[in-house]
């Protein structure tokens, strides 16, 4: 890669990520009470986590992934190769939403973010995949994977997870790999099938790490 091109880049996604930190858009729309965008990540990465929005603590100390789920999502990456002590420092992480949505009321669970909420952020995740242009996508739950991989929509959970899809975002082909949130409370991934899939996943995540795609 051309040296100057990738400063460049990388400057463009500083100055994205500076903007992106003092977004308030949907606390403006009246969506949120609070806006503190959690991402982490540079242009040199070329693996990244998509989720679907941050979780209650994320949102509280600005690190991703730092709950309970981030501790089941660890272990299943160090069971494809990735050392959980170089977890944060490997990945660039971000999500279809920037902020806490909430809980669900009378829930444990977090509130999914709405499409309305999705569009408005769906601007900055553009301009994270165009400045980072990572070679290899993990998509945790459903609205992750329905915002990358072709058709998604039309399809089950359980036949995304467990599969590669490659998708050209517009630099290139980028090797997508849908898994399902890591919720502790998710019926669908306690299902012992389903527990399958993962692993399932789990592995072909492997195969392209061995690959030298991830």
């Amino acid at each position: 890669m051309n040296v100057h091109l990738h400063e460049s880049r990388a400057n463009d996604l500083d100055a994205l990520q500076y903007e992106l930190s003092g977004c308030t858009r949907c606390v403006e729309a009246g969506f949120i009470p609070e806006a503190r965008p959690v991402f982490r990540g540079r242009a040199g990465h070329h693996r990244m986590i998509v989720g679907q929005a941050p979780g209650a603590r994320g949102h509280r100390n600005g690190v991703p992934w730092s709950g309970t789920s981030g501790d089941i999502l660890r272990a299943w990456f160090n069971r494809s190769g990735y050392p959980p002590e170089e977890f944060l420092e490997s990945w660039y992480f971000t999500s279809l939403t920037k902020c806490f949505p909430g809980k669900v009321a009378g829930s444990k669970g977090d509130r999914a973010p709405s499409a309305a909420e999705r569009k408005l952020c769906a601007p900055w995740l553009a301009g994270e995949f165009a400045l980072v242009r990572p070679e290899l996508i993990v998509t945790l739950g459903r609205l992750a994977a329905e915002a990358l991989v072709p058709g998604a929509r039309r399809l089950a959970l359980g036949e995304l997870v467990g599969t590669v899809w490659d998708v050209d975002l517009g630099w290139g082909e980028v090797s997508v790999v849908p898994l399902p949130h890591p919720s502790g409370v998710s019926r669908w991934r306690n299902d012992p099938a389903n527990r399958l899939l993962v692993d399932r996943a789990l592995d072909r995540l492997g195969d392209l790490r061995a690959a030298g795609r991830g």
